[in-house]
């Protein structure tokens, strides 16, 4: 009986060994930092409301998608999100909201696959939120699963997202 457990064990561990890849297995050709300046450019523009350079960024797949094809479409697409996760905040959190932000210095993206021309991966900034009245901003992190196709964005959807300002580690939204 002991001998069937050490020879299934060695069997599952032997399993385990194959399935990992060598250490010296090919990177994804797109580096992160690649990624990571995309998606800064792309926040940027958006931020600073260059919604022409904005547009540029995103796939014709993409721009299907949220429905926008002009730069001014994009603005109007942004102001309203905005406003819903103002609102977002104030319905579920009860927490009057005047503005969001992105804090463009926290962009971190990692590739998870590339190939052909496509990129899967994930983006990950904290999100700045101004509370109305007295108080401070409050700290959020943001993890995004994103999509490139031609070194344009094909997808962007939200993860998740955290409270991580101090006092508030680890309150999920």
């Amino acid at each position: 009986m002991r001998l069937g457990v050490r020879s299934c064990c060695a069997l599952v561990g032997l399993v385990l060994l194959l399935a990992v890849p060598p250490a010296d297995a090919a990177p994804p050709s797109v580096p992160d930092s690649e990624l990571t300046a995309l998606f800064i450019h792309y926040y940027g523009a958006v931020k600073k409301g260059r919604w022409d350079e904005a547009l540029g960024l995103l796939h014709e797949r993409l721009k299907k998608a949220m429905n926008v094809q002009t730069p001014k479409e994009l603005a109007v697409r942004d102001v309203v999100a905005q406003q819903n996760l103002i609102e977002g905040f104030r319905r579920y959190d009860n927490l009057d909201v005047t503005r969001t932000e992105i804090d463009l210095t926290s962009i971190k993206a990692t590739v998870t696959a590339s190939g052909d021309g496509n990129v899967a991966g994930q983006v990950v900034y904290d999100l700045v939120v101004f509370p109305a009245g007295p108080g401070r901003p409050l700290m959020y992190r943001v993890v995004m699963d994103v999509g490139l196709a031609q070194g344009q964005i094909i997808r962007l959807s939200q993860a998740s997202m955290v409270r991580i300002d101090p006092g508030a580690i680890g309150d999920a939204v």
